[in-house]
């Protein structure tokens, strides 16, 4: 069986597990920003305690946080990334760039410009090809066809779905900083919609086919995509109806960083390796992703990133 080039398996799957939640998201954009207790993170997120804690539990059962007492009695404790944990910059410098370019976001909520103190350049992330540093564009990359042999992958998809629970409401002063991409990547079946999307699929059937989602859902993240301009409904039957869903220029814009998000699971969970992999085509090896300033080429870390208030 094609293993479909590692694009929706189940290793994915469970990688989405750890990152593809809206809550998940915006606790590490907190914890790059510095942020590190609980009431920190509550007061910025919006997240009830409850959801928060199950959240933090979750986080720190992946590896990705790691639990502290900074008190000298013991009972109070801070949250901070860990190695695997700090390999999630990358998407969240994505994430930045990806809602300064396309919402209209208030200086106030996010700030307009990265400095590199590397380079001594303001930095404009750039995901690029880890073997020949060439800009990632989405039609540079070769992707496995499609085949009918997916029945164990899906159910697999299916069965950590099933494991998914919804948001909760907000609370508290949330910083609304990223929250628009954290609501579309931080969803799991929206995410799984873009990555079907990427591999060239565009017909309601299909997405059922891929992805085992039921209907219901389904229509509901179509609906949300093409009211987002992520999606474009387009009519391709007239009797009975039937629509094809295609990326906008808004929609693609987001490969970069669902990209890097990707890369992320293949470089700290378990995986397979596949037989059939995403072919970059500019230089014909397996598709590895980077993410690197614009001006100096570096991999930017945390500790050499400044936000610039203007």
């Amino acid at each position: 069986m094609i293993d479909s080039g590692f694009v929706i398996n189940n290793a994915m799957t469970q990688g989405l597990d750890v990152i593809g939640d809206r809550w998940a998201l915006l606790i590490l954009r907190d914890a790059f920003l510095g942020r590190s207790r609980f009431e920190e993170f509550r007061q910025h997120t919006g997240a009830s305690r409850a959801t928060l804690t199950r959240r933090l539990e979750s986080l720190i059962a992946a590896d990705v946080l790691y639990k502290r007492s900074y008190s000298s009695s013991g009972k109070r404790f801070e949250y901070k990334l860990t190695e695997k944990g700090m390999g999630l910059f990358s998407s969240s410098l994505l994430s930045w760039q990806w809602e300064r370019d396309w919402t209209d976001v208030s200086p106030d909520v996010l700030p307009p410009a990265l400095f590199h103190t590397s380079c001594g350049h303001s930095l404009t992330p750039c995901a690029v090809c880890r073997h020949c540093n060439q800009a990632l564009e989405i039609d540079d990359i070769e992707w496995p066809a499609l085949n009918t042999g997916l029945d164990k992958q899906l159910s697999d998809i299916q069965l950590f779905n099933k494991r998914r629970v919804r948001s909760s409401a907000v609370s508290g002063q949330q910083d609304r900083s990223l929250t628009y991409v954290s609501d579309l990547v931080g969803d799991r079946w929206t995410l799984l919609l873009l990555i079907t999307a990427f591999l060239g699929i565009s017909r309601y059937d299909t997405f059922i086919k891929q992805l085992g989602i039921s209907t219901n859902i389904l229509s509901d993240r179509l609906n949300l995509l093409v009211e987002v301009d992520i999606f474009e409904r387009n009519n391709y039957q007239e009797n009975p109806p039937r629509s094809e869903y295609k990326l906008t220029t808004k929609g693609k814009s987001l490969y970069p960083l669902v990209m890097a998000m990707r890369q992320w699971v293949i470089d700290w969970l378990p995986t397979p390796d596949p037989s059939e992999k995403l072919i970059h085509k500019n230089c014909g090896k397996a598709l590895a992703v980077d993410v690197v300033c614009d001006s100096c080429g570096q991999k930017p870390w945390v500790k050499d990133v400044n936000f610039v208030v203007q």
